[in-house]
């Protein structure tokens, strides 16, 4: 028995009822996909993949890797896996790239292990409560598409399509319509969870914590916790260097390590600390900063946390994940979210 195997098996027998139902009427719609598609889409226990023999151990390892590698939502039920497995040329194990679409949640993964170890998928929750649910699901995969790496998972299917639609057009496509019968079908079968219901709602948390806050504004793997190995080598130099107290708790920073050393932001339960390259540091206490008042500046390279004080951002971040530090900032100094 695989270790998905084993989690299902505690998911209550009427709730497995209802998303068996849903599982079947995925595969009726996997069959119907164009072949060029097929590649890399897995439906859990599948037998009949047409290009792979192990397509059910792709799917348990997806579930494996993306769901269960962090805490998944009470009763949480795979549907779908669409993606692939490659080597990581840093740990020679097989990984999972992608998009795993359960009855809850679609939980994404573009970024292989490195070197300092695995980042952790972000997710989104499934519009499942939307009055609305084809514009809702449009709208959340258009957001989750837009900040995907598909250069290594579009070559898995080839050209253009005959109509002239690029590979990520229509992986997005594809994402999009499963999304949609999930959400339908979750309606018509009373798997109503309090969800994400679009773009129309999109500001409204689903969590009081920062760490799923995080994973929820889609930067999670784009920011140092406080147990991240990486941060605490970082911070060896450049912890003394911005005056981080010992006694300070990290909430979590935004760091890069080049050839002249660290730089970023470092948010703690006592300040907001920063430091840019060959510049001196800059700190605001948290006490002291207005909530409504945190922004980027108009070049968007910092943080503006009260009048005149800056903390630069690293540069390489996306517009994305620069305004998803800002957010989760804003909510945590006005006591929104908890770290």
């Amino acid at each position: 028995m695989t270790t998905a195997e084993e989690y299902l098996r505690d998911i209550p027998a009427a709730h497995r009822s209802a998303t068996n139902t849903i599982v079947a009427r995925l595969s009726l719609w996997a069959k119907d996909l164009a072949s060029e598609l097929q590649p890399v889409v897995f439906l859990p226990g599948q037998k009949d993949h047409p290009v792979f023999d192990d397509a059910a151990r792709v799917f348990d390892e997806a579930v494996e890797q993306l769901l269960l590698a962090d805490a998944p939502r009470p009763n949480e039920v795979p549907l779908l896996f669409v993606g692939y497995h490659a080597m990581n040329r840093f740990t020679r194990k097989r990984q999972t790239l992608g998009f795993l679409v359960t009855d809850q949640r679609i939980v994404i993964q573009d970024k292989f292990a490195g070197v300092f170890g695995r980042e952790l998928p972000n997710y989104r929750m499934l519009p499942v409560t939307s009055v609305d649910p084809v514009a809702s699901s449009h709208a959340l995969i258009s957001s989750v598409g837009s900040a995907f790496d598909w250069s290594d998972m579009v070559k898995l299917i080839g050209a253009d399509s005959p109509e002239g639609h690029s590979p990520e057009f229509r992986l997005t496509q594809l994402l999009e319509d499963a999304v949609t019968s999930v959400v339908q079908l979750s309606q018509a079968l009373g798997l109503a969870v309090a969800g994400e219901p679009g773009e129309e709602e999109a500001e409204n948390s689903t969590a009081a914590e920062l760490v799923p806050r995080l994973a929820e504004l889609g930067i999670r793997s784009d920011v140092l916790l406080a147990e991240d190995p990486r941060l605490a080598k970082m911070l060896k130099k450049f912890g003394p260097k911005i005056g981080l107290g010992d006694g300070e708790t990290i909430a979590f920073a935004s760091l890069d390590k080049t050839f002249a050393g660290v730089y970023g932001i470092v948010v703690t339960d006592v300040a907001v600390r920063s430091c840019d390259l060959m510049e001196e540091p800059v700190v605001s206490l948290r006490s002291a900063i207005d909530p409504a008042s945190i922004k980027l500046d108009d070049k968007a390279t910092a943080i503006i946390t009260e009048p005149g004080v800056a903390h630069v951002l690293v540069s390489h971040l996306s517009a994305d994940v620069k305004n998803g530090i800002v957010t989760a900032l804003r909510e945590l100094i006005a006591g929104d979210i908890v770290a």
